[in-house]
């Protein structure tokens, strides 16, 4: 008894440090480990993470080696927008890849990155599962691509490591899902690598949707060069635990960064939205929307930094925070800032935390509308200002269908 006892709080460090004595690594990645044992994860004194603790996550006892679980057809096609183009993993295992003309997938090939936190360190250390997508010059997708991971294994932990590479002039959209079908807990650690040729055209969208017990760090770096456009829309409906690092670098005239998200929480769910726009070149934009609307015990973390460097002048850069408190529990933290080292540009940035107008739902209820209907016709014009900027249907739907059932009405957002 005593030493399962034992074997419960042994906590995700000391999970970590036995799988790495099983699976010895090389010089360079030990010395990546040994770098993230040194710091740790982060704590409340690290200023990134001083509003979002993950002292109980990494408590827990993970699964760190994992056999692929097999994922029928019929489970994919239920967590799926009904995509042709899909790229499916089960546990890590890359089980299926579309085929389309002028873009290259396979399985997980390394790369390096500035590891800037013990993170990314960790990731780059002990991640082996992933992605490489290449997009050749002049490619225009004729179609979404889809990209679903799937866990099975029990109270598991998993790292993902994924590079996208996109050809200039090329146009292409992704969505992106993360689903737990294990009953018990879960925590992925994912990274993405973005670097967008000239004169390109990217929609990401990512749709976080997981079950109550499951925990999710997702990192995206995008590198653009000149007259590139890249667009990331977040949507935050599921899982108890999600922290998103969103950081854009513009490395050439004409870049357009574009960042939509929407947090909708209840219960005692957490998100924490991190967003990073780098303005290194001038005649840029950043316009980046995030709206939270929070029930229950929930909480949610917003930290924008606009970054403006001494030669990016003619900068055009947008940022706004907008939150809805419906519940007297619900709490959010919320930290914009400009760090700007030029002289001719247009920055600004807004937050504002609040409830719904009591004027409108009384003139809404004086016309017959109940007052739950009420609620969540005022609540989904909230949100919808960022919802709409997503281009792809199956995904504005899927948002405005997951909007209503948080809020318990049944509404047709369809007609």
């Amino acid at each position: 008894m005593i030493g399962q006892l034992n074997k419960i709080k042994v906590g995700l460090i000391e999970n970590l440090k036995s799988y790495t004595q099983d699976f010895p690594l090389s010089s360079g990645k030990k010395e990546l480990f040994n770098s993230f044992l040194s710091k740790g994860f982060p704590t409340l004194k690290d200023e990134e993470w001083k509003y979002t603790s993950l002292k109980k996550i990494v408590s827990e006892n993970y699964t760190i080696e994992k056999v692929a679980g097999e994922i029928s057809k019929k489970i994919i096609e239920k967590y799926s927008l009904g995509f042709k183009n899909k790229i499916v993993f089960s546990d890590g295992k890359l089980i299926s890849t579309p085929k389309m003309k002028g873009i290259t997938f396979s399985d997980f090939s390394d790369f390096e990155c500035s590891d800037s936190d013990s993170i990314l360190k960790l990731n780059s250390a002990l991640a082996n599962n992933g992605f490489t997508i290449k997009v050749d010059n002049n490619t225009i997708s004729d179609g979404v691509i889809e990209i679903l991971f799937f866990t099975t294994t029990e109270n598991s932990f998993n790292q993902y490591r994924n590079q996208i590479i996109i050809g200039d002039n090329a146009e292409v959209k992704f969505v992106e899902k993360i689903q737990n079908l294990s009953n018990s807990t879960s925590f992925v650690n994912n990274f993405t690598q973005i670097k967008c040729g000239k004169n390109t055209n990217i929609e990401y969208n990512k749709i976080q949707n997981n079950t109550e017990n499951s925990k999710l760090i997702d990192t995206m770096n995008i590198f653009q060069q000149e007259d590139s456009t890249c667009n990331v829309n977040t949507l935050i409906f599921g899982g108890s635990f999600t922290r998103n690092n969103l950081n854009f670098e513009q490395n050439g005239f004409n870049c357009e960064s574009n960042m939509n998200g929407v947090s909708i929480l209840n219960d005692s769910q957490l998100a924490d939205n991190h967003t990073f726009v780098d303005h290194k070149s001038s005649h840029c934009r950043s316009n980046e929307m995030y709206k939270g609307i929070y029930l229950g015990d929930s909480k949610g973390v917003f930290n924008g930094k606009i970054m403006v460097r001494p030669d990016a002048q003619k900068i055009d850069a947008f940022q706004s925070n907008n939150n809805l408190l419906l519940s007297e529990n619900s709490t959010i933290d919320s930290k914009p800032q400009l760090e700007i080292y030029a002289d001719d540009v247009k920055c600004s940035h807004g937050c504002t935390i609040g409830q719904l107008d009591k004027d409108a739902l009384f003139y809404m209820r004086s016309r017959g509308i109940g007052l739950e209907e009420a609620k969540v016709i005022l609540t989904y014009a909230f949100a919808s200002e960022a919802i709409e900027k997503i281009t792809v249907d199956q995904v504005k739907l899927l948002a405005q269908k997951l909007l209503s059932k948080k809020l318990n009405v049944k509404l047709d957002f369809s007609v």
